[in-house]
């Protein structure tokens, strides 16, 4: 994972731009300035339910696992609760690492497999109400 600030694409740089002329800070910001650090360290997308509760000003604390494979990258919520980030072409080279193919429509209907690299079988992303449940 990269650290903050280390993506400077223009996605990221409108992010921290339509931050600032809102007003800065997380609660109630159209664009919360967490989304726009989490943007900078190359993240492609962050979950809505995460900038809605950025916005309500709930903490919300991104981290990764010990793995560096993004599958393994969530949100942590103060309830407990965890976002895990996807990533359409993270999934597929799941797949291909767990020699997963898909079906004709491009789908892997009994899903890709756990992280090639710890385990970790959250590969479809989602939100984790609670530690071993979906």
């Amino acid at each position: 994972m990269s650290d903050k600030y280390s993506n400077g694409d223009l996605m990221t740089a409108f992010a921290f731009l339509a931050n600032a002329l809102s007003g800065g800070s997380d609660a109630g910001q159209a664009f919360p300035y967490s989304d726009a650090e989490d943007l900078s360290r190359g993240l492609r997308f962050i979950p809505g339910e995460v900038t809605e509760a950025q916005r309500r000003g709930e903490p919300v604390r991104f981290a990764d696992q010990h793995c560096s494979h993004p599958c393994c990258w969530y949100w942590q919520f103060s309830d407990g609760s965890r976002t895990y980030y996807w990533d359409r072409g993270d999934y597929e080279q799941i797949a291909n690492a767990n020699g997963k193919r898909p079906d004709e429509l491009g789908r892997y209907p009994d899903g890709v497999g756990p992280c090639p690299d710890c385990g970790n079988e959250h590969t479809r992303g989602g939100h984790i109400e609670r530690e071993g449940t979906v």
